[in-house]
Parts: structure tokens; sequence; C-alpha cells
């Protein structure tokens, strides 16, 4: 009877362990149980490494959600069409009340707004683990999303380049330019105005030292002109009968003997 007895206490510790495990696993999901969740899917055109299901989404830096499945377009979507084909497919996960607000009714219409009003996602490293998370913002800039040839089944958020990706795609344009560009013929059309400024500086020189002289003798005659002027003020100031006739005036030939 006493072993029995400890064999049902035994069973019954066991039960009721059994009982909390379940209960408390059922209150864990309960709160990401699909009831509570929200889907969107985004896409992206380059590579997504280190984005895995389970991965990070967030909102301005705050958690709201995580990645469910990553895919193909073409995989999802029977009526994609040309490159989106091979677009890849990211379904996200948010929990309603991380999305809910006092002037929306129902978290998806909220989400639609935000999406309406600017809201991208973009794929980003997280530290230095090499796993990425996709955060959720809105770019400073304007971002043009090109038109999709697939139907979303949930609320679509497009997608943003990262920092580093409009790096790199600046660089690449970059390095396209530099390779695109002629540095002989550039090198040779700097030569050649170099050349030709040399030119009309030795010309200029030339045309200076040519012109010399005769600036020289110029000068001269300016101040030798300018000397007899005032020696003329000088004499008229002294003596003002001049200005009415000559100081000796010749004599008449009928006079002279």
């Amino acid at each position: 009877m006493a072993n029995q007895a400890n064999y049902a206490k035994i069973g019954f510790a066991v039960a009721a362990g059994a009982v909390a495990i379940v209960a408390t696993l059922a209150y864990l999901g309960g709160a990401l149980g699909d009831g509570d969740i929200i889907y969107a899917e985004t896409y992206s055109d380059t590579h997504v490494s280190g984005l895995s299901v389970g991965s990070a989404v967030n909102l301005r830096g705050v958690k709201v959600g995580e990645v469910r499945e990553i895919s193909f377009i073409g995989a999802e979507y029977d009526d994609a069409q040309g490159d989106d084909v091979q677009k890849i497919y990211i379904l996200m996960a948010f929990t309603a009340h991380t999305l809910r607000r006092a002037s929306y009714e129902d978290s998806e219409d909220h989400l639609r707004y935000l999406v309406g009003k600017g809201l991208h996602a973009t794929v980003t490293p997280s530290g230095v683990t090499g796993l990425s998370k996709i955060e959720l913002n809105f770019p400073k800039s304007d971002v043009a999303a090109p038109p999709i040839s697939w139907r979303p089944r949930h609320i679509c958020i497009p997608p943003a380049p990262s920092v580093f990706e409009s790096f790199s795609d600046t660089m690449a344009k970059l390095m396209r330019q530099l390779n695109c560009m002629d540095f002989v013929a550039a090198w040779s059309n700097v030569a050649s105005v170099a050349e030709s400024s040399a030119n009309i500086a030795a010309n200029v020189d030339e045309l200076v030292d040519d012109g010399k002289a005769g600036i020289e003798s110029i000068v001269r005659d300016m101040e030798e002109a300018a000397t007899r002027v005032r020696e003329l003020a000088t004499e008229l100031r002294e003596n003002p009968s001049l200005l009415l006739r000559p100081n000796d005036p010749p004599p008449l030939p009928e006079t002279e003997r």
C-alpha cells in the first residue's frame, strides 16, 4: 500500500509538471500564435547573406516581429514574370499588439498606413556576428520602387538599399565611368593647353620687348612736354601781358634799314 501511495504521488507530480510545461508553452505560443500575428512580405534584388528564419524585424530599432520564411518570388507566385522570378521573397510575422494604435481599430490598417507614408524594409548586418536583420524605417530620400509583376498575398513593404549597398553602387558607377575615360586623350589635351599657354606667354613677352623702346621714347617726350608746359605757366604767371602780345615782336619790313 505504501509503495502504491508513493507511485501515486510520483505520477501526480509528473502529470502536474507536464501540465505546467504545456500551459507555459501554450501561454508563450498564444502570445505569438497565428491568431495574434500579422503577416507582411518584402523582397530583395540583392543577396541576403546572414538572414535566416527567426531573424529579428525591427521598426526604428524596436523589435516588432521576426522572419518566418525566405524563398524566391518565382517559387511563391506563379504570376511572377521576367527578372521578378529571381528576386528573394521574405515573409515577416508581426505581433499585432506592437502595431496596434488607438486611432486604428485594426493593426493591419495601421501597417498599411505606414507603408503608404513611405515605410521601407532594409536587410542590414547585425554587428560582427555575420547575422542580419530587417530594419523597417522611413528613408530620408525618396526611394523609387519599380512595379512588380505578381500580386502579393500579404501587405508588401517595398525594399530600400542599405547604406553599404548604396556606397557600393556609387563606387561601382564611379569605377565604370573611370574605365570609360580615355586618359591618354585627356593628358594630350592637357599638354596641348599647356603648350598653347606657353606660346601665348612668349608672344606677350616678345611684344613687350619690341615695344619697350618706343614706350620709353613716348615717356621721355611726355616728360619734356610737361617741363615746357610748367615753364610756360611760370612765365605767364610772372608776366601776364604775354597773353596779349609777343615778348619781342619782329620789326616791320618798312622800318628795317
